[in-house]
């Protein structure tokens, strides 16, 4: 019997030990979870920053890009209206003495009767 109480008393030892060692195990494999999901949210986070970055970036370049632009437009505008007041200017006293000629020459074909 005392064999049998012996070995009874190993069986449950064992089974104790058992028992420690799986929930040991299952304490490790959650702080290993725990870990990775840690891992995993900040390498996300650090993913999700690096596409922030790059697209304010892109965004800023493209700014920049649409400012320079517009500004090059505004100055091939200035630079076309200084020419077409240079040409009115040019052409104005020519045009004018041209009118005022065709309407004196109508004036006087009406003063002669023709």
């Amino acid at each position: 019997m005392a064999s049998i109480q012996e070995a009874l008393a190993m069986l449950l030892g064992a089974d104790s030990e058992a028992k420690n060692i799986t929930e040991e195990a299952k304490r490790k494999a959650e702080e290993i979870e725990e870990e990775a999901k840690r891992k995993a949210a900040s390498e996300r986070e650090a993913r999700l920053k690096a596409a922030r970055e790059q697209a304010k970036a892109i965004v800023d370049s493209a700014r920049a890009s649409a400012q320079t632009e517009a500004q090059q437009i505004e100055a091939l505008g200035r630079q076309e209206l200084e020419r077409m007041e240079k040409r009115f200017n040019e052409n104005a006293p020519a045009v004018i003495k041209g009118l005022v000629a065709e309407l004196v020459n109508a004036y006087l074909q009406k003063a002669r009767g023709q």
